[in-house]
């Protein structure tokens, strides 16, 4: 089945980490869909924060039927997912029993990024088979995408 790798990334290091997968499923001959997360009005993560309740996204995601893996991936703001990430998740459709990897990127500490969207997906019937955080105070190095390397191996090794 195909793979759909969705990010919100307007900079940073998540766009760096989406396209690095996007190359590595492609090496390995995997199809994927690549989309991107995007707000109406686009706005930085704390007007997000302060604006939540009526964010509304540019496009959602219709179904996730035809695919057999969805990977989300997200900046960290405030020790969480973006905003817009979260009311992703919350629109998504069709999540009963469909697998899920989700990635964080951050200059810091993580915090609880990846389990408030694992809770999510959790309360849609989505199953969560592998997930990590990237963090680095630096601009992500070759070091870093090795990082991102093994994730992918370990993740498309369990699908």
């Amino acid at each position: 089945m195909k793979k759909v790798l969705i990010a919100y990334y307007p900079s940073g290091e998540t766009p760096k980490v989406a396209e690095k997968m996007a190359e590595l499923f492609s090496k390995k001959g995997i199809e994927v869909s690549k989309k991107q997360i995007e707000l109406e009005k686009p706005l930085e993560p704390a007007a997000q924060l302060k604006e939540e309740k009526s964010l509304q996204l540019k496009d959602g995601i219709e179904s996730l039927a035809e695919y057999g893996l969805v990977v989300i991936g997200t900046p960290v703001f405030l020790f969480s997912p973006v905003p817009a990430v979260s009311l992703f998740i919350r629109n998504l459709p069709d999540c009963e029993g469909k697998k899920f990897v989700l990635f964080s990127t951050s200059i810091g500490l993580s915090g609880t990024t990846i389990k408030r969207m694992q809770s999510l997906l959790s309360m849609k019937g989505g199953k969560v088979i592998d997930c990590e955080s990237f963090s680095s105070i630096f601009e992500f190095d070759s070091k870093k995408f090795l990082e991102v390397e093994k994730f992918f191996a370990r993740f498309v090794a369990k699908e």
